[in-house]
């Protein structure tokens, strides 16, 4: 008998699809081999754990609120987020915080394999909607930049970031003047194979996994689960933040475990059996 899943939940079927990228392609070292990977049947959230969902859990639990290194932007005042970000993902929250969130609502963080295969379906496509870039598909930094060609270099990204026009649309159009995530499933049109939303970009997303970039070198092909130990977990996704290139449904990114970022937030699984 199938586990009852909420009514926000896809149910993806088991099987195999690609996972990571080709030697030789423009993907990262930390993505190959690409391999032919087994999952059993999960269900994963349709959507990014929004701010009004985390803060029944806060209340329920007396759970440390989400909070930012800098006090000043923080987005919760008095154990509440503030008014209007309600159905935006729910940031500065620890690989801790999400774990216990998800244990909670009776469910778990995804697995690597299982968030790329949720994002990317079986045909290893590039990207949720395909394997062309469109800047209007994602909340990232080339969407803020309004550019077709993404960012040529770093240097381009952060110059856009720090001094040029994305600094001043995060003090006009950012949240304190600063966060710009968007409602989740603000870009429908960009839905993964499964039906989920927000896969490449607004957040990047925790997972269950130690992070290692020489993992897929020695990985099971069947329901890999992540080395059995590490420093720092894996987060998956890209955020608002970042360029086409972290956007990519093969892409990997880490941090260490109490890290708040105001780029990260996440999204829950469950075995399907």
């Amino acid at each position: 008998m199938s586990a009852l899943p909420s009514e926000d939940m896809a149910l993806v079927p088991a099987g195999e699809f690609l996972m990571g990228n080709p030697v030789g392609s423009d993907g990262l070292p930390d993505e190959q081999p690409q391999r032919l990977v087994y999952t059993s049947a999960f269900w994963i959230d349709r959507h990014e754990v929004i701010n009004a969902t985390y803060a029944q859990f806060v209340q329920e639990t007396e759970h440390r609120v989400p909070a930012n290194a800098n006090p000043a932007s923080t987005l919760w005042e008095n154990e509440a987020p503030i008014t209007g970000i309600g159905t935006h993902p729910v940031i500065n929250v620890s690989w801790e915080d999400a774990a216990t969130y998800c244990a909670w609502a009776g469910k778990r963080l995804p697995t690597e394999a299982e968030w790329e295969k949720a994002a990317r379906g079986n045909d290893g496509r590039r990207y949720p909607w395909g394997n062309e870039w469109d800047f209007t598909k994602a909340n990232s930094a080339s969407y803020w930049a309004g550019q077709t060609i993404d960012f040529q270099s770093g240097a381009d990204w952060d110059a856009f970031w720090v001094k040029g026009e994305g600094a001043n649309i995060s003090k006009k159009k950012g949240i304190k003047g600063e966060v710009l995530t968007m409602p989740v499933g603000s870009f429908p049109e960009s839905a993964s194979p499964y039906g989920l939303y927000d896969m490449a970009g607004n957040v990047a997303e925790w997972v269950q996994d130690w992070y290692n970039p020489n993992y897929y070198k020695e990985a099971p092909l069947s329901d890999p689960q992540g080395p059995p130990h590490g420093a720092i977990k894996a987060m998956r996704g890209g955020s608002w933040l970042k360029p086409a290139i972290s956007l990519r449904t093969s892409d990997r990114d880490w941090g260490t475990m109490d890290s708040r970022p105001s780029g990260t937030g996440f999204r829950c699984a469950k075995d399907a059996f």
